[in-house]
């Protein structure tokens, strides 16, 4: 069974083009501690095209989490911006980019529906 998060990640393999990042370009590297393991995904965006790896290079911006905070995050039970605000995620570097991924998330009833259908071939807004 696969979990929220992983879920997350293989939507953004299988979608290649994000029109919502048409200008974007940058890499997230997204460590998430889960016990006393920590699992990484960096996600590269050029202008819209994105790719996703398990490396642990470095990368534009880093957000630090809690696995079970992320898998909420992704489901939309939880926010990046709340959770950054209450100190339980972290981010450094391109703090720009941190806005750009809430785009990629779910998002408060309706909003969510609208960024899902732009990023999958809908509008490029």
């Amino acid at each position: 069974m696969t979990s929220p998060t992983e879920e997350f990640f293989d939507d953004l393999v299988q979608r290649t083009h994000i029109p919502l990042l048409k200008r974007a370009n940058g890499t997230i590297r997204f460590d998430l501690m889960q016990g006393a393991c920590s699992e990484h995904w960096l996600l590269s965006i050029s202008d819209g095209d994105v790719s996703v790896s398990r490396d642990m290079t470095e990368a534009d911006c880093y957000l630090r989490a809690d696995r079970e905070l992320f898998d909420r995050i992704a489901v939309g039970d939880d926010y990046v911006l709340s959770a950054l605000l209450r100190g339980v995620l972290a981010a450094d570097g391109d703090l720009e980019l941190v806005v750009l991924i809430e785009r990629l998330l779910p998002g408060p009833q309706g909003l969510g529906q609208r960024r899902a259908t732009a990023g999958i071939g809908g509008s490029d807004e």
